[in-house]
Parts: C-alpha cells; structure tokens; sequence
C-alpha cells in the first residue's frame, strides 16, 4: 500500500498536467443519479492459471442493477450510496444419463448496500481526490452450499474500501482523458483482502460522443483469507451526451446514455464472463 501511494504522488511531481480521474468531486448541492444494469454469460472458468469449461457442458448467465446517487455536501466533499441487485442461473447440459435429472439452479437477491465519501485535497495545479466506501452484505443467503442459494450471487462479506484517484481531461482538436485508481480493500468471512486497480481512457468525435475504454479488476493479497479471487475486465463502448454537460468532468448540468462491452480477460476462482452494460446517469 505504501508503494502504491508513493508511485501516485511521484507521479505528481512528473507530470504536472495530470490531474486525478474519479477525483471530480460535485458542485455544493448538486447531485448524480445513475443507474447501471448488467447482463453477462460464461461456459468456462479460472482455475488458478488454468481456464476450464464449467462441469457437464454447464452455462452460467444472469443479469444485475445498481443504483446510484452522490451529493455534493461542499465543493470538495461528495457523499455516495448504492445498492447491488442481481439474478443467476446455471444449467448443465451434458450429466450422466444415470443421473436422469437435470440440474438447473437460479438464484437472486439483493446483496449488498453501499455508502462513502469522495473528497478532494488539491485542486490547483493538480486535483487529487480519495475516496472511502463501506460494502454492507445484506444476508440475502446464510448457507452457501444449499441448492435454493446456488448459484453464488456474491463473496457474502462485508468490506470497507479506500482509493487514491487521478485522471485529467485534455483540450485538444479532439479532446481526450485519462483516469487511474488504485487503493486497498478490508473483506471480513474468510475472503482475501485485495487491491482495486482501474484504468480508462476516452476521446470525444463529436461533442455530444465519448468513446471510452476501461481495465477494471481486484488483485488478490494472499494470506489475507481462505477464500482468494483475482479478475480483470476489459470493457469498451460509447457515451451519448443527451444534455448539454459533462458527467466526466462534473460541469453543468447532464444527461448520459452509456453502452459498453465487457471481457473478462484474466482471473483466478472466478467466471470467464463476457458481459453488456448500459448506463443512464443524470447530473443537476
């Protein structure tokens, strides 16, 4: 952790113009709704450096929502709360015969609550922001092993997170930004603690359109739990600006439209997902 944070501030001292991305915080009084849903589908795993096709020819496939809403308490603290909601299935296709009966398992819930804090520390020459954010498990499923709660929804622990953000916009004849995050993350029920990592990066064509890319993801730190789980997602897709404003950068008044393609091109214990998103956000 004390690495991470000295290669951030080093690169303060680098690079001048950078700014730290996810580190807008809102205008006093403004306030961001967003509103997110997932749908994603998988036939095979990471075992380890493995990928191993789930068992029986099985087929893995869901869908989640996450609202979303910050509030600009001052200029430079933003408050921010969110729920998870998500529905799984899973079905194998090729069981012995002898067995006869299919195995087909769905699952759903609402699985965790989420609040914190976004506050910013500089703002001149440079913005630099951290933010901290509590995880609640709602209990959705107490026995993990039983058939009526399969498939796993998620890791049933409750987890406090803190991250340093950076990122800067650039006004060139096509205007382009960059964002960085990193930090560390406390898991309680036997999970691992880990390390957050996200990268994006976008270019505006056109005004009112944002083509943005993003690397998401958590590494491991072993020995912090039983239960380890690495994964890293790469995703792409558009932004439509509806209104007038700029969710990226926080300024004005906006209305977002956003549709992104997700991969999930590495892993350990987790589904090799391929996933759809779509995001409407709002800002006034």
């Amino acid at each position: 952790m004390k690495k991470i944070f000295f290669v951030l501030l080093l690169c303060c001292v680098l690079l001048p113009k950078f700014a730290f991305g996810g580190a807008w915080t809102l205008p006093q009084r403004k306030i961001w709704l967003e509103y997110y849903m997932k749908t994603q589908w998988s036939k095979s795993q990471y075992k380890g450096d493995d990928i191993a096709r789930h068992k029986y020819d099985a087929r893995a496939w869901g869908w989640s929502m996450a609202p979303k809403i910050e509030f600009g308490l001052t200029d430079w603290i933003t408050l921010l709360a969110g729920l998870d909601y998500k529905e799984a299935k899973y079905k194998e296709y090729k069981r012995p015969e002898v067995w006869k009966d299919n195995y087909s398992v769905k699952n759903h819930g609402l699985t965790e609550v989420q609040f914190g804090t976004r506050i910013r520390i500089l703002k001149e020459p440079l913005v630099l922001s951290t933010q901290i954010k509590a995880q609640i498990y709602t209990g959705y499923a107490d026995n993990m092993y039983d058939k009526q709660e399969q498939p796993g929804l998620s890791d049933r622990c409750d987890s406090l997170e803190i991250r340093a953000m950076i990122g800067r916009k650039f006004d060139l004849f096509w205007p382009i930004y960059f964002g960085m995050e990193t930090g560390y993350r406390w898991r309680n029920r036997e999970v691992c603690n880990d390390v957050p990592f996200f990268v994006e990066a976008g270019f505006w064509p056109l005004k009112w359109l944002l083509i943005k890319t993003e690397i998401d993801g958590y590494w491991c730190h072993e020995g912090t739990g039983d239960i380890e789980k690495d994964y890293a997602i790469w995703r792409i897709g558009p932004v439509f600006h509806l209104l007038s404003g700029e969710n990226v950068v926080r300024e004005g008044n906006a209305i977002d439209i956003a549709l992104q393609y997700g991969n999930t091109f590495a892993g350990n214990n987790t589904s090799r997902d391929q996933e759809v998103i779509l995001k409407v956000s709002a800002q006034f």
